[in-house]
């Protein structure tokens, strides 16, 4: 599948002497062994149209409308950041969509290396789903009454307003950025966090009644509400070895019997992040720890905590392979040989 893919993306180069460019937007399908590919504004749409559960469709960079997720498939981009090292731009859908899939679908729904910027609905069940290395704004549920989220999978994505669960779901995050995460139920509803950078913006998505964060557990994290309030992460939630800080200067921890947690109080963001100054969300901050800070806190698996530490450190890079570098000579050789030099990346 790798290597189809890059043919189909070497077919859409335009050729000028030693350099290459994408001519226009593409999308591949994989069906049964068979690969379409699709090209234009319209790439995504007609293969997510095409497409059966199961199957995988393979998106190149730049901005395709959203269109709603009503069948198990495995959506891959190039990546929800630009990287200036591999050279690569993000693969971007543009606009609200939603996601429901019918729950006697055995297969799950996967997305790696997508942007955006708008509101997320989730409808009917979600299980399975795995979201990885993506860029979201907002993920929330269709209703109470007909929704659920079942064993959701974050891995290395960014959510930038607000992760929300409705009754009987549940949710692990690992090396991620989270905002907000909030759930409906405090007894049927359970967050898992490793690794973790977590902001809250209001005391209410962790201590809200019967709402809110609740019976979740938190390892390895970084922990900070905006908010003035006093109120700690509830008793029913564990946490081991995470940092917290408060706008108030209160003690996120005081409800926790275990010590191994870190109390920062008010501190400045300076002295716990490498350069956000305030904490705030934006694309371009990392959220990678001070210098200082990544050898004092250390969490149980002896690596520094928050998003870059434990096993799985996190990296923006996808694991699908993705060309960075194509150098085609300008003419064949006398036996009719053409020099071709292609460079790939992919996160491990």
């Amino acid at each position: 599948m790798k290597k189809l893919f890059s043919l189909a993306l070497l077919t859409m180069m335009m050729v000028t002497g030693k350099t290459f460019a994408q001519s226009s937007m593409l999308a591949t399908l994989s069906h049964e062994g068979e690969i379409t590919t699709y090209y234009g504004a319209t790439a995504y749409r007609d293969a997510v149209n095409a497409a059966a559960h199961g199957d995988i469709i393979t998106l190149s960079s730049g901005s395709f409308a959203a269109v709603n997720i009503t069948k198990a498939l495995t959506i891959r981009g190039a990546g929800m950041a630009i990287d200036t090292v591999a050279k690569t731009y993000p693969t971007i859908l543009a606009g609200d969509f939603s996601i429901q899939i019918p729950d006697s679908i055995s297969q799950r729904l996967t997305m790696e290396g997508i942007y955006n910027n708008q509101n997320i609905t989730v409808k009917g069940t979600l299980k399975n789903a795995t979201f990885l290395k993506d860029r979201f704004k907002s993920i929330f549920y269709g209703s109470l009454s007909d929704t659920k989220m079942n064993n959701l999978t974050f891995i290395h994505c960014r959510i930038s307003e607000g992760l929300q669960l409705p009754n009987n779901s549940s949710a692990s995050c690992v090396n991620c950025y989270i905002t907000a995460p909030w759930s409906n139920s405090s007894t049927s509803s359970n967050f898992e966090f490793t690794n973790c950078v977590i902001r809250f913006n209001s005391y209410d998505t962790y201590t809200g009644s019967p709402s809110g964060v609740k019976s979740s557990l938190y390892q390895n994290c970084v922990i900070y509400n905006t908010d003035n309030a006093n109120s700690p992460i509830p008793a029913s939630c564990t946490a081991y070895y995470c940092v917290g800080r408060t706008a108030s200067g209160s003690n996120l921890f005081s409800n926790q019997t275990n010590i191994t947690n870190w109390n920062l109080g008010s501190t400045a963001y300076s002295n716990l992040f490498k350069t956000s100054s305030d904490g705030n969300y934006n694309d371009n901050e990392t959220f990678e720890l001070a210098d200082a800070a990544k050898t004092k806190y250390i969490g149980a698996d002896g690596k520094q905590v928050g998003m870059y530490g434990g096993d799985l450190p996190f990296t923006a890079t996808p694991t699908n392979p993705q060309i960075t570098k194509c150098n085609v000579a300008a003419k064949s050789t006398a036996d009719g040989k053409l020099s071709v030099d292609i460079e790939v990346s992919a996160a491990e």
